[in-house]
């Protein structure tokens, strides 16, 4: 379905109520939202930048953009880093929400959504998008441009780990650097079995028995050691040429606008079990 038909189908509000429109746990937006207040709390921004590597149909771009909205006057511009093509080995991973997202990206319904959503968001707030793989485009941006980078795209260690590596330069001075689908650090796992399945999406670690994806763990770990990180969102400050945790205590909650009721009923009941430090 393209862009056009979508506007004509839906008017100005965005689009989320497909069972494959949001893939992370849904509170992670809520510390989305929260990542701005914390950069916003002394002052505002006059025009803060944010970077987003994997941006899917749109889900995490306008929580970026309601944290602008709430917490920087509406005032800010979002870049979209996302090749929307398929990207999953069909070999191993054969679930249905995997053939559901080949299909919607095979087909280009996940760019068009992407585009009808984006379109939404407040004239204030740019949102601008390169297509491409982010390894080929994140070299070609300039170094210490932006206020946040939320790195979401390939959960397999490789292409993970060199998002991490080629965002570092990215981040100005006292930025932000964070990501999603850290279910667990390094120090929780079976760190054998978490090298053994590295490429792979998605495992069961059997000391925790808890699911989580093995590459962000191991390339989260490896560049930063432990991080700050609740309910799977993860985030590092820069502080001149090093990398500190921070807090998120006393933080306004707020839940996406845009979220269907399913999506809202699992991150408040998600939220009631994270400890805010």
């Amino acid at each position: 379905m393209s862009q056009p038909i979508l506007q004509f189908v839906a008017g100005n509000q965005p689009i989320f109520n497909m069972e494959y429109a949001i893939l992370s746990a849904p509170v992670r937006h809520v510390f989305m939202i929260a990542t701005v207040w914390y950069l916003t709390k002394e002052k505002q921004h006059e025009n803060m930048q944010v970077l987003e590597i994997g941006s899917w149909v749109g889900a995490s771009a306008l929580s970026w953009a309601q944290g602008l909205e709430l917490h920087n006057g509406a005032k800010g511009t979002i870049t979209c880093v996302d090749a929307w093509k398929p990207f999953f080995n069909r070999e191993t991973h054969q679930d249905d929400v995997y053939v559901k997202m080949e299909q919607a990206l095979t087909s280009e319904t996940a760019y068009h959504l992407f585009s009808h959503n984006v379109s939404t968001l407040p004239k204030t707030i740019i949102c601008q998008h390169l297509r491409g793989q982010s390894n080929h485009i994140l070299p070609l941006l300039q170094e210490k441009t932006f206020d946040i980078v939320f790195i979401d795209g390939d959960h397999a260690y490789t292409p993970a780990l060199k998002d991490i590596k080629n965002s570092l330069r990215l981040v100005k001075d006292g930025g932000i650097i964070c990501g999603d689908d850290l279910n667990l650090q390094l120090s929780e796992v079976d760190k054998e079995n978490i090298l053994k399945h590295a490429e792979d999406d998605f495992i069961k670690d059997p000391k925790t028995n808890r699911n989580c994806h093995p590459g962000v763990t191991l390339a989260v770990a490896e560049v930063f050691g432990e991080v700050s990180m609740w309910g799977g969102f993860w985030a590092m400050q820069k502080r001149g040429e090093t990398w500190h945790k921070i807090s998120l205590k006393d933080m306004p909650v707020h839940y996406p606008n845009h979220f269907p009721e399913s999506a809202l009923k699992r991150a408040e009941d998600h939220l009631n079990d994270i400890v805010i430090t």
